[in-house]
């Protein structure tokens, strides 16, 4: 059967720059490790009819039974045979492997490559390949002369000087100053308390609250405390360091209200912008990127419109600038419900996987006939368990729970740590959290 998309789930390679930063061999490592660990749910991108290229291979118990449970038909799983940070580098130097990606292609005139992201060895990986002289295409990659955008509008500065630039009274966004220097961004945060106010500091090529610090102006008693607080954080923290820092007014939003950090998806080609799907994004206290829901009530209809909206005038932004693929904005939606964009990430994101399963699964009309939750880093105890025990605890609840299309899709298992990722379908809020805890009480978690 005909292959219709090479997938290359080079996760860890788009922060490669940050990870470089991390003195510490062992603790440069485990952020690699945490990046790889995410590449189990990327067998849930793109429908059938694909290759995935994982760091590692995907667990073949979790393989299989998300095949069958999905039913996909023609999917293959392929990985290199030693890897650093970098996957197209890893690809590139396994013969072997190039070789056989050099076959698919070859056998499949047109197939699409698409990447988790298009770094600038994903881009050397794709020269490669045309040396060969390849039927291939990349609609990912933005417009000639425009690889750039990728890293730009990936940028906290970047993405904040161009929706800066659009002229149109709904784009609310917070009032915020670029730092050249630790020393700058310390002063600028110091003025903010000085007046008052609340703020944000923000590494440029920050990544799900890697390089986010939140300063709430009543934790500090006065201007030493946080100075200390600010010069303590950086010191413990190498993605501060070289590198241009964005110091912004903190939006407080109500934790209780509905979708009080809300994000859109979109895709850009050569022809339009899309918006693929919008959801709650689930955030721990600290900033931390937790999981995101999706489908049915998510948010009120004129917070979503005011949303599509806004997301629709950055896409056709950045459109115009050449820039081509997955994006996503997050906003915050401010205590008397405006919603402010506040940072663009140039890739697929944490909710790909989940719109991806849950329309591939539930249908076209998705949105209006389910809910799903998902979580991507789910502790489920002290003592890692395999995979068949994993699915055999989960057993009376994994999706379709009796025929019906509800249920948990698990989309990673954790080599290292006693930890996986989910998808939870349901046919609305209600139902999808009475499968979560049905779920805690599966691994004995009811108090959680």
């Amino acid at each position: 059967m005909p292959i219709k998309t090479i997938i290359t789930a080079n996760i860890a390679e788009a922060f490669e720059p940050s990870i470089e930063k991390i003195a510490s061999a062992t603790d440069r490592e485990a952020r690699v490790q945490i990046e790889h660990n995410l590449c189990d749910r990327t067998l849930l991108w793109e429908g059938d009819d694909k290759i995935v290229i994982t760091p590692y291979p995907i667990d073949q118990g979790l393989f299989e039974h998300n095949r069958r449970t999905l039913g996909y038909e023609n999917i293959s799983n392929l990985s290199p045979h030693a890897v650093n940070v970098s996957l197209s580098d890893a690809i590139l130097e396994d013969r072997q492997l190039f070789q056989q990606l050099v076959d698919i292609i070859r056998a499949n005139p047109g197939i699409t490559l698409s990447p988790y992201c298009v770094t600038e060895k994903f881009l050397a990986l794709v020269e490669t390949l045309k040396k060969e002289g390849l039927d291939f295409i990349v609609p990912e990659r933005p417009a000639k002369y425009g690889d750039w955008l990728v890293t730009y509008l990936d940028s906290k500065v970047g993405s904040r000087v161009e929706i800066g630039k659009i002229d149109n009274p709904q784009i609310a966004i917070p009032e915020s100053i670029p730092c050249r220097t630790k020393d700058e961004a310390l002063r600028v945060a110091t003025w903010f308390f000085s007046r008052r106010r609340s703020c944000v500091l923000k590494a440029n090529f920050g990544e799900s609250g890697w390089g986010l610090l939140m300063l709430r102006r009543e934790q500090f008693k006065n201007t030493r405390q946080l100075i200390k607080y600010i010069n303590h954080e950086f010191e413990s923290t190498p993605i501060w360091n070289d590198d241009l820092i964005l110091v912004e007014e903190l939006i407080e939003s109500q934790r209780d209200s509905e979708a009080y950090s809300p994000s859109s998806e979109l895709l850009v080609s050569d022809r339009n912008t899309v918006i693929t799907y919008l959801c709650n994004q689930e955030i721990g206290s600290n900033g931390t990127f937790l999981g995101v829901a999706i489908g049915r009530g998510i948010m009120k209809e004129d917070l979503a419109t005011q949303i599509r909206e806004i997301s629709t005038r950055i896409g056709n932004r950045f459109r115009l600038l050449g820039y081509r693929g997955f994006f996503d904005i997050d906003f915050v939606t401010s205590g008397n419900g405006i919603p402010y964009p506040i940072e663009t990430n140039m890739r697929r994101t944490g909710g790909t996987h989940v719109f991806d399963a849950t329309k591939f699964l539930i249908g076209d009309n998705w949105e209006n006939n389910c809910y799903a939750l998902s979580s991507d880093d789910f502790e489920y105890g002290n003592i890692n368990l395999s995979t068949p025990d994993i699915l055999a605890r989960l057993h009376d609840i994994l999706y379709p729970i009796q025929g019906q299309r509800e249920g948990v899709v698990v989309s990673i298992v954790n080599r290292r740590q006693p930890k996986i990722g989910f998808i939870i379908i349901g046919e609305d809020r209600e139902k999808a959290l009475e499968i979560y805890k049905k779920l805690l009480n599966t691994f004995g978690l009811q108090n959680r």
